[in-house]
């Protein structure tokens, strides 16, 4: 590492502070540049090329590319449209955001394939046209980085949409270190997204594992030889011959407290909302209120070890455990909140209203288009495979184990996204020098 003079630059309208040796050019002057094609839905077919369109684009910057946001063109309509082809380390920028937040507006992420895909409109091509000045995975870094985005948010166009254009891509000034700076920056950048890419594999192999546990636990559970054949919500399937089938309502209490109308309106509420709660269960967030002020809807009162299911769009399972003994903890009249009776184990019930039998059911029972819902009684009425208590105990635990492990995997890929970030900011400002003997 190294210490040398530093100069203020523009990155748009602002500017920041990079080293005095470091050039700064136009992206036109580093680039090819090619918007895509407008398909329509006539050119799409089931097989053929991938046509690779906005959503191709995550918000990391990654390629988002699989079998469920992939339309393809024929071999014949790839053939024919030869300038839109898109070549292994193409940068593709996604130039159209749908949402106000613009987390993918401007964004860049590098083709890995040559002859896989063909540009769609609304994604731009960027091709380095002189490899002795940027390099791509620089280029790509630089693009995804906040001063850059924050220039091409400030510019954008649209209310409904927003827009970046050609114009402003191609005159935006990109901060270049020397060639061999560049490629170290990429370097060290690329092994952390590496292990944030490992960390996302075990974090998916270890969802499906779950997966895999629950159909197995939550119908033929431990141990288990002997099976008797049983009809429930609507599904025949096999139980160990010492199970129960019984109702939700026979072994929680349904909406057991509500917050009283003579409350003070001045005493504080903590409340859980749908959006409170993650993808993996987790309430991740919640807002205090005085009573007084607080939405219509915070009026189921919460305790410890309560399990709150939410009866709208319950395919989304905005389903969670509360873990904290509070007395002014409410929850939205969205939830049905299930208080489990003495003879079952909280995290037993938690695990089978997040089992694909449950959510099925649920999307069965729903009403409405615009806000689809189930209502308390579509709940209460379920019913639920019921093992001896001392085997709920130990279902639970093996499935407690394997949400342990997930989320312990998911804070450390936290962790790498905040060192990455925080890399970004000092390795492409130039806070923190490289050379070509620095170990990655």
């Amino acid at each position: 590492m190294v210490k040398e003079e530093y100069n203020k630059v523009k990155l748009g309208p602002k500017k920041i502070t990079v080293p005095s040796g470091w050039k700064i050019k136009d992206m036109k002057d580093l680039i090819k540049f090619k918007n895509g094609y407008a398909f329509s839905s006539n050119n799409y077919s089931e097989n053929g090329k991938i046509v690779f369109r906005m959503s191709n684009i995550n918000r990391k910057g990654n390629l988002n590319v699989n079998e469920e946001n992939i339309k393809h063109c024929s071999e014949e309509t790839y053939d024919e449209l030869k300038r839109y082809h898109l070549a292994k380390d193409d940068l593709v920028i996604c130039m159209t955001d749908m949402n106000s937040d613009l987390n993918i507006l401007g964004r860049t992420g590098i083709i890995d394939k040559d002859n896989e895909y063909i540009l769609n409109q609304r994604v731009g091509r960027m091709r380095v046209k002189n490899t002795d000045m940027v390099n791509f995975k620089y280029l790509h870094y630089f693009t995804n980085f906040k001063p850059y985005l924050d220039y091409i948010k400030a510019t954008a166009t649209g209310t409904a949409q927003y827009n970046t254009s050609t114009k402003t891509i191609k005159n935006t000034n990109v901060v270049l270190p020397p060639l061999f700076e560049q490629k170290k920056i990429a370097s060290i950048l690329s092994s952390v997204d590496k292990l944030i890419e490992k960390t996302d594999e075990v974090i998916e192999e270890t969802k499906e594992l779950k997966k895999g546990l629950m159909q197995e636990l939550l119908i033929k559970g431990i141990g288990n030889s002997e099976f008797k054949k049983v009809n429930i919500n609507g599904k025949t399937m096999s139980l160990p011959v010492n199970w129960d089938v019984k109702m939700l309502k026979n072994v929680t209490q349904i909406n057991k407290n509500n917050i009283s109308t003579s409350t003070p309106e001045d005493y504080e509420i903590e409340y859980i909302d749908i959006s409170s709660i993650n993808c993996i269960g987790k309430i991740k967030e919640t807002t205090f209120y005085n009573y007084g002020n607080a939405p219509s809807r915070a009026k189921r009162l919460v305790n410890i070890d309560d399990v709150i299911v939410s009866t709208v769009r319950p395919y989304l399972k905005s389903f969670s455990i509360i873990n904290e003994d509070k007395e002014n903890l409410v929850c939205s009249t969205g939830f049905a909140v299930l208080t489990p009776k003495s003879n079952m184990e909280t995290e037993y019930i938690y695990y089978f209203v997040w089992s694909n039998h449950f959510v099925n059911y649920m999307r069965r029972l729903m009403r409405g288009t615009s806000y689809p819902a189930v209502n308390k009684n579509d709940v209460a009425n379920t019913f639920i495979p019921v093992p001896p208590l001392k085997e709920q105990k130990k279902i639970a635990s093996i499935l407690s184990s394997m949400d342990a492990k997930i989320k312990k995997e998911e804070e450390y890929k936290a962790k790498l996204e905040r060192l990455k970030k925080g890399l970004m900011q000092k390795l492409l400002t130039g806070e923190i020098r490289v050379n070509t003997e620095m170990e990655v």
